[in-house]
């Protein structure tokens, strides 16, 4: 396994912020979606964000990760909203950092390659979205659980995990959800709201007159996660728009040819 690179690796700043680390880092955030992030088309404006004092304040923030207590994260809720920010903010600083270009996969290890170091441990992309959101589950393809049974961030994983994180995960690509930023009192409405949104966007085709389902292969890599085909067809219809193809879902869905949509990996610029 490559060496990997700890992207909060700067000084500490000398007098730490009166507010706590993540509320602080939301502060930092917030400026940024503010400034540079497209929240209706998904697009996040990367070339601007890398020149400015908001960016630099932002990184220059990070570096109080190394010290943060992950245990004053109490509540699911919290634990929930934390780490979804921070995997869309690690994948964003990772592409300006990395200076990549038109995908992430110009670097084929980019998820497991970045990390920030929170409390002496590090958290790559795939640790926090395989090990910490999925409770611990083996990725697509992968043959073992990202986090060993000697793993001190095991104390972390979220279980049972929620397959809506799925809508809220921004990898950087066009055809990844849209990005957002999750706080504790409202992550449940805010979830619910990025499965809405994901499913009665571009990434979900219910052609009911020809009984075909054209949808994201987000659905195909974690099905599991949503409780097998049955489960996806649930949330399908859980979440879909009420029309015709919300009817047909209900009516025949199970039986439905289902056609895995290509995957843009382009970022989402």
């Amino acid at each position: 396994m490559a060496r990997q690179r700890i992207l909060n690796s700067g000084e500490i700043p000398a007098k730490a912020p009166e507010l706590d680390v993540a509320a602080h880092l939301r502060s930092d955030i917030n400026r940024l979606k503010s400034e540079f992030y497209d929240l209706e088309g998904g697009r996040v404006d990367y070339p601007a964000m890398r020149e400015s004092d908001a960016y630099r304040q932002y990184v220059t923030d990070t570096a109080l990760l190394r010290n943060y207590d992950l245990n004053l994260l109490s509540s699911r809720e919290e634990k929930l909203a934390f780490w979804i920010n921070i995997y869309n903010s690690l994948v964003i600083h990772g592409v300006i950092e990395l200076q990549i270009r038109e995908t992430v996969k110009e670097l084929p290890s980019f998820f497991s390659d970045i990390c920030y170091q929170i409390g002496g441990m590090c958290f790559s992309p795939d640790d926090i979205e395989h090990g910490i959101l999925r409770g611990n589950h083996r990725p697509p393809h992968g043959l073992f659980h990202p986090l060993d049974s000697s793993d001190k961030r095991l104390r972390y994983v979220i279980d049972p995990p929620d397959p809506r994180i799925h809508f809220t995960l921004v990898c950087a690509s066009s055809s990844c959800p849209p990005i957002n930023f999750y706080t504790p009192e409202r992550i449940d409405e805010q979830l619910d709201v990025a499965a809405s949104g994901f499913i009665n966007g571009s990434e979900v085709e219910i052609l009911s007159r020809e009984r075909l389902l054209r949808i994201s292969p987000i659905f195909k890599w974690y099905r599991s996660d949503f409780g097998g085909y049955d489960g996806v067809i649930d949330t399908l219809i859980r979440y879909l728009d009420h029309g015709e193809n919300k009817d047909f879902l209900i009516e025949r869905g199970l039986a439905a040819d289902v056609e895995w949509k290509d995957y843009d990996w382009h970022l989402n610029r």
